[in-house]
């Protein structure tokens, strides 16, 4: 029973207006591409802001390398791939999720000389291997979102609430299974960060595209082609406004349905690179030999030379080409035109309109009900692939190719877009989007000896992704112990449970619960981003609740309305008897007031007759016992991914270390610079506040300093550099305590010479006061007096004014004189 007493009552109202609303946090959107990776981010005061990297830049190249124990990320890390390409790990989207033998690694190791990848441990997928370590691909990408992470959290305002991020949303290809974006998840836990939403390119896209535009109410179908560095994906959504409300208030939102999807692997930028790279590759060899193949450095060289090739090419129809020592002092140069290019690639152009023939199949339309293809990706700036574009796919149709996003940028600014719509921390413009599953879910239980019983569809192909979970009964045979369900994604296998003791758990839930029904339920889910997960089995059952009396309930809930009710009235609470006996007396009497009224209804339904709630059923589970084992690809286990942040945290204390030595190696290197300065080039200010004996022994210490710093600086540890400062600074301490001993010596001197000023003043100013004549004038026969009393005081005036400028005095009336105004004699006086 439930008694809340009103001084109890108007503290807990207190408390709830005074419980602080949680801080808006910051989430970033982090666009992560083959070839490059941009990020943005929204926070209070900071909103969609591109996040820069080091050197200003909108984005960087994708990867890390390692230069020691110095971590290098974007175009640093590309720009050491030269020189030691075992270390720089670069552009390696493509291998998350994936085994060492997939055809995904072949291709990587074929555009990346001098890598070696090894098996993660007792997982199948792809480390990179250094000479003393190797790096699993999840923790590189870990440690790539945990620089974009720093970079942002730099551009947050020192004067906000909100000083770290802990929420990212990030692109995917709209192919990745379950395993890759699982992986991606793993790297961003690694990281410190939550992942809010993995968001399609395309869908990113058109959620940048919708943003800022108006459409209709009938649906609108626009394309959005991909092209990128490592794959081409052509998306075909809808957009479609409609109104909540009346049209005067009500508010407008945007629908955004993913319609179709279709896509290629492997066509994309890397693909066209590699087809110059052989081009200049068979040149070379030509005119010099095979030599150059053993060679991981010059090889490495051509394919940055066969990138910009192709870059170039997109806007020139021919560029040259020219490598200094590119292979045992060998200088290559040749030239290559745009024709050779195309020529090269024309058995990659059919494959353009494939993805576009899917997705219209998909979604059951012709490419005659789409407004536009928006483009997106660096590989659409070919110019040979917009004119099959616009040949084969749009049947010559040009104006419907749209280039009004940027291409750069719409897909990162989409993601945060998405991320923020889902935290639902920032108020937003309302953009409902529904991304189907494109593949199948299912499994095929069977028991132990391998006899297939069933195979169950638990998410059929074009489900909503929401997060929702699926409740699928299986039916197993009677008294069968142990089973085995195997979990497919497209008719891949996934993962397999092995259920063990089926019996013996139902027997443990019908001994301890009085079960009306009972069932084997799997419990599965596809989580918004689009990961397949599965929660357990276990055995349900619905126990019924006993009868309960509804009176006690009732009372006590109008007994504490009217204790609400009397104490903001002012009145006291009293007890029900009281309030039935009131009640009656007020009856017999007189007409009862509001408050009375109120206290009689309390009592009146406090004789309700007791009615009986119906009896409510409750689920009782029992789990199966089950072991997992995995038919593809393993993602991380909690061990590993715990194994790896330490390791994170151990570099990231290591670059911090890093920073602050070099921040006082740069220190001592200024501060022994300065005081040569001040000592050779003689600066009067130093100079007069030392001896010759102590000009040289400062002199000896700062080129010591250089010279210690240039020998052994660069692997001294903190601590040593701390201290070298710290005698350096002793220097300037000295010379500036004694330049402050001088000013406050010359500050004395000035206030004894004010303070003397001051005195002579006041004392000629007593003299003068009493020669003053008083204010109501001359006695009688005092004329001739005041007449020369007003003369002398005048001069003392004169005197006075000269000795400051500060002091003003006052003369008498009748003893002023105006030297410069003659009177002419009155002769009646006279």
């Amino acid at each position: 029973m439930i008694r809340l007493r009103p001084l109890l009552f108007l503290t807990f109202l207190i408390t709830l207006v005074l419980i602080p609303a949680p801080a808006l946090a910051a989430i970033l959107g982090i666009d992560f591409g083959q070839s490059t990776t941009k990020a943005a981010l929204v926070a209070p005061g900071v909103p969609f802001e591109i996040v820069l990297t080091r050197d200003s830049k909108r984005k960087d190249v994708s990867g890390v390398a390692f230069k020691g124990e110095e971590r290098l990320y974007g175009s640093a890390a590309a720009g050491i791939a030269p020189r030691t390409p075992s270390t720089a790990f670069l552009h390696f989207k493509p291998l998350l999720g994936r085994s060492v033998s997939s055809s995904e690694a072949e291709r990587y190791l074929a555009q990346h000389p001098g890598i070696e990848l090894i098996p993660s441990g007792n997982r199948s997928t792809v480390s990179f291997k250094t000479a003393d370590s190797s790096f699993p691909v999840e923790e590189l990408l870990a440690m790539s979102i945990s620089h974009l992470k720093t970079l942002g959290e730099e551009m947050l305002p020192k004067s906000s609430a909100t000083s770290r991020i802990y929420d990212v949303a990030i692109t995917v290809p709209p192919y990745f299974d379950s395993v890759q974006r699982k992986a991606i998840i793993d790297a961003a836990d690694i990281a410190g960060v939550r992942v809010t939403a993995l968001v399609p390119d395309g869908v990113a896209t058109a959620i940048n595209y919708g943003s800022a535009r108006s459409f209709g109410n009938e649906k609108q179908y626009h394309f959005v082609l991909d092209m990128g560095a490592g794959s081409t994906s052509a998306t075909l959504v809808s957009f479609q406004e409609f109104q909540e409300g009346s049209h005067r208030f009500g508010k407008s939102a945007l629908n955004i349905t993913v319609e179709g999807v279709g896509f290629d692997q492997n066509l994309g930028g890397d693909l066209l690179d590699q087809r110059i790279y052989e081009i200049l590759l068979a040149r070379f060899i030509e005119a010099h030999g095979d030599g150059i193949l053993s060679s991981p450095r010059a090889l490495v060289r051509l394919h940055k030379e066969a990138e910009r090739v192709k870059t170039i090419l997109s806007a020139n129809t021919e560029v040259k080409v020219s490598v200094e020592s590119l292979y045992d002092d060998i200088d290559f140069r040749t030239m290559v035109s745009r024709a050779e290019f195309e020529d090269a690639i024309q058995d990659v152009l059919p494959r353009i309109s494939k993805p576009f023939d899917d997705a219209l199949q998909a979604a059951n339309l012709d490419i005659l009900d789409i407004q536009s293809i928006i483009l997106m990706g660096g590989t659409t700036r070919v110019p040979i692939f917009q004119q099959v574009l616009i040949k084969d796919v749009l049947k010559g149709d040009a104006s419907k190719v749209s280039k009004n996003v940027n291409a750069d940028e719409a897909a990162v600014m989409g993601v945060t877009f998405r991320g923020v719509s889902v935290s639902k921390q920032f108020k937003t413009k309302e953009i409902n989007v529904l991304d189907p599953a494109i593949w199948e879910y299912d499994v095929v239980v069977s028991n132990s000896d391998g006899g297939i019983f069933d195979t169950l569809t638990l998410f059929p192909k074009g489900s909503p992704v929401t997060g929702n979970r699926s409740l699928i009964e299986l039916q197993l045979p009677e008294n069968l112990e142990d089973a085995t369900l195997e979990f497919r994604e497209d008719g891949r296998p996934l993962f397999t449970y092995g259920l063990h003791s089926i019996q013996e758990s139902k027997k443990k839930l019908l001994q301890s619960n009085n079960c009306t029904e009972l069932i084997l339920v799997l419990d599965a889910e596809l989580t918004v981003s689009r990961v397949f997960e599965v929660h357990g089995v276990s055995w349900q059952c619905n126990v019924t609740r006993p009868v309960v009396p509804a009176e006690s309930d009732d009372s006590e809930a109008e007994d504490f309305k009217q204790k609400v009710f009397n104490f903001f009235r002012g009145e006291k609470s009293s007890s029900p008897e009281e309030s039935t006996t009131a009640s009656e007396a007020t009856t017999a009497t007189e007409a009862p007031t509001d408050s009375e009224s109120m206290t009689a209804s309390s009592s009146t339904t406090s004789k309700r007759p007791q009615a009986t709630v119906p009896p409510k059923p409750r689920v009782v589970k029992q789990p199966v016992k089950y072991s997992v084992s995995y038919s593809g690809n393993r993602n991380m286990g909690r061990a590993t991914k715990a194994s790896s942040t330490a390791r994170l945290r151990a570099f990231d204390k290591l670059d911090s270390d890093r920073h602050a030595r070099d921040a006082v190696r740069n220190d001592v290197e200024s501060y022994s610079y300065r005081i040569r300065e001040w000592i050779e080039y003689e600066q009067q200010r130093f100079i007069e506040h030392l001896s010759e004996e102590e000009r040289q022994t400062f002199l000896r210490k700062a080129a010591g300093a250089l010279e210690w710093l240039y020998d052994e600086g660069e692997s001294m540890i903190l601590d040593k550099l701390e201290e070298k400062m710290k005698e350096l600074k002793e220097f300037e301490k000295i010379i500036f305590q004694r330049e402050k001993q001088k000013l406050a010596s010359i500050e004395s001197e000035l206030r004894a010479s004010a303070s003397a000023a001051a005195a002579e003043v006041s004392a000629e100013v007593d003299s003068a006061e009493e020669l003053v004549i008083p204010a109501d004038g001359p006695e009688e026969g005092a004329e001739e007096a005041g007449a020369s009393t007003g003369a002398t005081a005048t001069i003392l005036t004169s005197t006075m004014m000269s000795n400051t400028e500060t002091m003003s005095f006052q003369e008498s009336p009748t003893a002023q004189a105006e030297p410069e105004k003659h009177e002419e004699p009155q002769h009646d006086e006279l």
